[in-house]
């Protein structure tokens, strides 16, 4: 299989603007699709999809796709759901900063260095989720014994 057609897992964070774990959300995606896994990855702008975007609808219902939710509302992981798509994955930010109360983000506009070090903390979550995801995928590829 050469790289261009392997299946790239989708990222979707939340695009919350105005909440610090939204810009956690999307930066943990972009440490990942851009830096980590850039061959493997890929993200699609949550809008598109609210507004029925019909490449971007395409996207999450050919690929496995990882939800990145910023807040209880989950955005993401119902837009995914609405789309018809692949959702393997879904993440909350909100949930998953419980366990690092102690890093203080804060705000917006500036994270700051604690809010960076819990969007890597996150990206490692994803990171662990694809793992998953490559697993089962070799599980159902392997010949039954």
């Amino acid at each position: 299989m050469t790289e261009e057609s392997k299946e790239k897992i989708l990222i979707i964070p939340c695009s919350g603007i105005g909440k610090p774990s939204g810009t956690i959300a999307r930066l943990a995606t972009y440490y990942v699709v851009e830096d980590l896994l850039p061959k493997e990855t890929n993200t699609v702008c949550l809008p598109l999809l609210v507004i029925d975007d019909e490449k971007a609808g395409q996207m999450v219902q050919q690929s496995p796709v990882i939800a990145v939710d910023g807040c209880p509302y989950k955005c993401a992981t119902k837009s995914i759901q609405t789309s018809k798509g692949r959702l393997v994955a879904s993440l909350n930010v909100l949930q998953l900063y419980r366990d690092y109360i102690h890093l203080e983000i804060k705000s917006v506009m500036d994270i700051g260095p604690e809010g960076e070090k819990f969007a890597r903390i996150l990206a490692g979550k994803i990171l662990n989720e694809i793992e998953k995801i490559r697993r089962e995928k070799a599980e159902c590829l392997s010949p039954s014994s």
